[in-house]
């Protein structure tokens, strides 16, 4: 790695632990200097706000998550599929310190710009690969399907169940109920295998009970966050 690359990346890898400290509205560029001794010079030769790390972070966290999936090995092409979106999905058993920085900024304007790119880095990585489980299972006769936009279709109600997720995940956090979560993934499933005219409980994602834990770890972490300061 060059020594430019080093350097933004160590800003991505301090900007992150301030976020987690202070939260992405209580941490200043100032404060990510301070802890790089740098200065804002270096900062702004790689980036141009805070906004534009965080958004850098998140698409590093879809690219982990891709990397997790392509190395993994499945025992046929409905696994490969179903753990696709298992991976593209920040709801999954380990992403509780993901939604807690996202979870914040459910409802702002920066909160918006960082989902959108986070959802395009991951139609970038995953899709094609989606594409291709799609037609394979269609090929071998569990899915059918003849609409060429299908799976375009298919990835536009993913990112519509994260975004909901999130949305019920802040309703959450202000004391609101937890079924809408179980109500969306299940409602997902059923989208997925009417479309596809697929066998019954063939589509898994992702269970409700695993988001519903995630969600509640995420809120915990941001209750002491805001504690602590």
């Amino acid at each position: 790695m060059l020594k430019g690359d080093l350097r933004k990346q160590a800003i991505v890898d301090a900007a992150e632990a301030l976020f987690f400290e202070k939260g992405y509205a209580g941490a200043t560029i100032q404060d990510i200097l301070d802890v790089l001794g740098c200065s804002k010079g270096s900062f702004y030769h790689h980036f141009e706000s805070k906004l534009q790390v965080l958004t850098e972070l998140c698409r590093q966290r879809a690219e982990k998550s891709y990397t997790v999936f392509a190395e993994n090995r499945y025992d046929d092409a409905l696994g490969a599929l179903n753990a696709l979106i298992y991976y593209a999905m920040p709801f999954r058993s380990g992403e509780d310190r993901a939604v807690a920085l996202l979870l914040p900024l459910e409802g702002m304007a920066d909160g918006g710009m960082v989902r959108s790119a986070m959802l395009e880095a991951q139609k970038q990585l995953f899709f094609p690969e989606m594409c291709k489980l799609l037609n394979l299972l269609k090929s071998q006769g569990i899915f059918h399907f003849t609409q060429p936009m299908l799976p375009e279709l298919l990835w536009d109600t993913y990112t519509a169940l994260y975004q909901r997720l999130m949305q019920e995940a802040a309703a959450i956090r202000q004391g609101g109920p937890t079924a809408g979560v179980i109500q969306l993934i299940e409602a997902e499933r059923f989208i997925w295998e009417r479309l596809l005219d697929a066998p019954f409980g063939s589509m898994e994602l992702i269970r409700g009970d695993e988001a519903l834990q995630v969600i509640s770890h995420a809120i915990t972490m941001l209750k002491r966050m805001e504690n602590a300061q």
